[in-house]
């Protein structure tokens, strides 16, 4: 086996355990949100929270679909660098939304998210960012045109 098929096996094989670790944490937090009582209520408020996120169904359940999502996509390092791209652009938009919902508080805001919530969905997409940059610089050295 010469060294260019043993860097095309091996380049970007970290990606998939961080996408898998990533996935795992995400649904965590949307089971841990599930099984927590105080989620049945719709709406804006502070008290509805696991640890220091909040809490509400459709942050649950979103929490929930990035995790099962990122085990799926784990499973080949395509799927992997495809989800890292996904993850910053949705990721950035929760971010975006979430610091106009959280700077305006109003109370019909049916995510429910507040400062952690922000910083954790902000960090996501910083990190999404840099995987995905890393892993298809990675995949361009391994597969010269």
């Amino acid at each position: 086996m010469s060294s260019t098929e043993i860097r095309s096996r091996t380049g970007a094989s970290w990606l998939r355990p961080v996408v898998a670790v990533v996935g795992l944490l995400y649904l965590a937090l949307g089971v841990a949100g599930f099984l927590t009582p105080e989620t049945a209520a719709v709406g804006h408020e502070t008290s509805r929270a696991f640890w220091i996120f909040s809490l509400t169904p459709l942050l649950n359940l979103v929490h929930s679909a990035v995790g099962v999502l990122g085990l799926l996509a784990a499973t080949r390092r395509t799927g992997a660098i495809i989800y890292c791209w996904v993850l910053f652009v949705g990721f950035a938009g929760m971010t975006a939304y979430g610091v106009l919902a959280t700077s305006f508080s109003t109370p019909e805001d049916p995510i429910n998210l507040n400062w952690a919530d922000n910083g954790l969905h902000g960090l996501t997409a910083l990190a999404a960012l840099v995987l995905g940059i890393f892993a298809a610089r990675a995949a361009n050295r391994n597969h010269p045109a």
